[in-house]
């Protein structure tokens, strides 16, 4: 699929470079190759003072020139590898032709001057909530939960990870120090000798909500509601609750009064004494470590002013006080201390020495593990002085970000490879989302990691392992924009299979088949064209799809039709809708952007909405109402590049469901591409997306941007060339494409700055 000349040309300007750098190339080779390219190629339709597009490629009398107005070249580039431009109808270059004219560009813009690749700006990183949340429990088997405990991370180039967007506040910052604290705590519990801990709280010091309050040192709940109780639990175990109360009594029953713990009721009594006449109510509770709130909540409010009795007016529920005593089990120690700390006696500092290196993910200096050891007295326990040191370890920038120190390896030119902490750190965040494993610290001290057979090999071993489903739940969700799919809204007076079941199987289809396509070494191709997918009942119903009974997703052979691979997935249809329809500018720009990497420009401003009124729904179908729209002279030629391929998709309703007519209209899902390849449906898109370079290309920009935490410029495209360049009429794995990232330049080396 390719744009038309005009596009293709215009889009050379969307991308200005930095300066030429001082690099040897052959000096006659703008005026060789370079210059008689644009004369062949370009200037037909980019010439003179009626260029089209007012874009002018004739002008260039020298490469001094070029360089001068150098905003054209990486597109150039892009384009041209692409086959985009030339147009498919015009002559194409040779294979010589088109490498000299690319050449150039690199020599000029995108190389070193030792003439070696640029593996691009370095940026420095930090731990998003997942990857936050993944590596506490890999290290310390904590289940935290930063996605409620942290403010949301910033996404830039499509991804929560990038280094640029994620910034650090001091609300974070201050949070931090509490989930390290946290953290700590669960990692390493400490067995307290005598009384376990007793607090009393007086009942006007709980916090309240509306329908509640204070009255001397009590609270009083004239209402339904509740007093709440709010403290840290420093580790799980039995406690229990003491509630002194009493009630107001009146009308036919006494107070009744509840106990939860968070949402969860945990016991209900009834409060027969007076004011001054209080009783105590025990519960016994095991509580989880980490934040927890226990209500003491009034049940049964009664109000009858007009009662001839005062007494009989109003029954309220008195709260005086509230104790929590615990914990009172002897602690069970964690999995974290079972490895660190089963020999009590062991040497402070040798002991903090391999937790630092797997927290920091780089060995301690001697000065830093002086550092952290003097943090306890030196006559204190062994687990204690640990935990002290956890909460430095986890606050530290070494832990929060993943910092790359260029004074510990050498540069030359300007550019350095990553030492193997380093590089095990970005293989472990790009693969599992956590940190590395203890094989790969192993290949770390061994100074093994960097070889090439050993890399691979990790590779291959990491991505077997459970943990490298985090490039199906987070890579492949935030590629394919299904995140979106939360707070996705279909009309249900429209849709009324939709529902938060089928929401959540749907995102289930999707990783379980990214995840499924990886793992077992299917060709890129599959991801578009695979006869099977993961369904459950529900799903199975709404796709039409017989014989799949209960609520587990699994494994479903599909008959060749339009349901095959992403395109066909209830996930994608109906984050690319609207809540009443589908949207076939919607789905059109999404197979641009995701799966071609070639989003198209912005709308100009005042184009005008589609007309949505029920006298044009009923008059007209939605492609003729599009038909309409496109008249407009500044919409119809982005609309050209869009519009066949959402309406090849048409036959899927707006969440999803296969259908042959839209209301009264049948649906027509043909339509012509640019360069007049005609398309009659969804397979159709299917196997034209399959034969376009740019699906490949895409993909691999994409996990790029991913595995980096930076967005791709254009002095990337060497190296982007050099992962596809072993697959050249192929059809790689996906597995393979990960390993060629994995082995590229911009993986292992980093430009030193400054």
């Amino acid at each position: 699929m390719s744009s038309p000349s005009t596009f293709a040309c215009l889009a050379l300007l969307a991308l200005v470079l930095a300066p030429a750098r001082d690099v040897a190339s052959a000096p006659d080779a703008f005026t060789s190759s370079v210059r008689p390219f644009l004369e062949r190629h370009c200037v037909a339709c980019h010439s003179g003072d009626d260029a089209e597009r007012g874009l002018r490629l004739d002008t260039f009398a020298d490469e001094p020139a070029a360089l001068a107005q150098a905003a054209t070249w990486a597109n150039a580039r892009e384009r041209v590898l692409a086959g985009e431009m030339p147009p498919p109808k015009k002559v194409r270059p040779s294979t010589k032709e088109r490498d000299a004219f690319v050449g150039w560009i690199d020599a000029r813009f995108f190389r070193l001057k030792d003439g070696g690749v640029d593996p691009g700006r370095p940026t420095l990183r930090r731990l998003n909530r997942a990857q936050y949340a993944n590596t506490v429990r890999d290290l310390f088997g904590v289940e935290f939960r930063a996605d409620v405990e942290f403010p949301g991370d910033d996404v830039g180039y499509g991804f929560d990870s990038i280094g640029d967007v994620l910034a650090t506040s001091d609300v974070l910052l201050e949070k931090y120090l509490s989930a390290a604290e946290r953290v700590a705590a669960a990692a390493v519990v400490l067995d307290e000798c005598g009384q376990a801990p007793v607090e009393r709280v007086a009942g006007a010091d709980l916090e309240r909500s509306q329908g509640n309050g204070p009255s001397g040192k009590a609270s009083v709940l004239f209402a339904n509601s509740a007093v709440l109780l709010k403290r840290s639990v420093p580790r799980e175990g039995e406690f229990v609750l003491r509630i002194r109360a009493a009630g107001d009594q009146a009308g036919p029953e006494k107070v009744r009064m509840a106990v939860r713990v968070g949402e969860k009721e945990v016991e209900r009594f009834e409060v027969a004494g007076e004011r001054g006449d209080a009783a105590t109510f025990t519960v016994r509770l095991r509580l989880d470590a980490g934040s927890r709130s226990i209500g003491v909540a009034f049940l049964n409010d009664y109000y009858a002013p007009e009662a001839a009795d005062p007494g009989e007016r109003d029954r309220n529920l008195v709260v005086e006080w509230v104790e929590l005593e615990g914990p009172l089990d002897a602690p069970v120690l964690s999995a974290f201390q079972r490895r660190w700390l089963a020999d009590a006696k062991a040497d402070r500092k040798r002991v903090l020495a391999g937790i630092a290196k797997r927290v920091w993910r780089r060995p301690a200096t001697s000065t830093e593990l002086d550092r952290l050891a003097a943090l306890a007295p030196a006559g204190a326990p062994l687990a204690r002085a640990v935990r002290e040191a956890l909460v430095a370890l986890l606050v530290s920038p070494h832990f929060l970000f993943r910092v790359e120190d260029d004074a510990r390896k050498p540069a030359k030119n300007g550019v350095r490879a990553l030492d193997e902490w380093e590089l095990a750190t970005r293989l472990a965040y790009f693969l599992w989302n956590s940190a590395p494993d203890d094989a790969l610290v192993a290949r770390c001290e061994k100074k093994e990691l960097a070889r090439a057979d050993v890399l691979a090999a990790e590779v291959e071993r990491m991505l077997r392992d459970p943990r490298a489903t985090e490039l199906a739940r987070d890579f492949a969700t935030q590629w394919l924009q299904i995140r979106a799919l939360d707070r996705s809204a279909p009309d249900p007076a429209r849709f009324p299979r939709f529902d938060e079941e089928l929401r959540v199987a749907m995102r289930a289809e999707t990783e379980l088949f990214f995840d499924a396509v990886l793992r077992e070494r299917r060709p890129v191709s599959e991801l578009l064209l695979a006869d099977f997918t993961f369904l459950n009942e529900p799903l199975a119903a709404h796709y039409g799809v017989p014989g799949v009974h209960g609520k587990e997703m699994r494994r479903v052979r599909l008959e060749p039709g339009a349901r095959n691979g992403l395109l066909g997935h209830g996930s994608v249809l109906t984050v690319t809708s609207n809540p009443t329809r589908t949207s076939p500018v919607k789905r059109g720009k999404w197979v641009l952007d995701v799966l071609l990497a070639a989003p198209p420009p912005p709308p100009p401003p005042g184009v005008g909405d589609l007309n949505e009124s029920k006298q044009a729904v009923d008059a007209a179908s939605l492609r003729e109402r599009l038909l309409e729209h496109r008249k407009n002279p500044s919409c119809g030629a982005c609309h050209d590049r869009f519009d066949p391929l959402g309406f090849a998709l048409e036959n899927f309703d707006a969440t999803g469901a296969w259908r042959e007519r839209d209301g009264g209209f049948p649906i027509d899902a043909s339509g012509d591409l640019p360069d007049g390849t005609r398309l009659g449906g969804a397979a159709d898109l299917r196997a034209e997306l399959t034969r376009d370079p740019r699906f490949v290309r895409a993909l691999v920009k994409k996990l790029m941007t991913y595995a980096l935490g930076r967005g791709l410029g254009p002095a990337d495209d060497p190296s982007i060339d050099a992962v596809l360049a072993p697959f050249a009429g192929k059809d790689p794995a996906l597995a393979d494409l990960i390993l060629g990232i994995v082995r590229s330049k911009p993986f292992l080396e980093r430009r030193v700055e400054g």
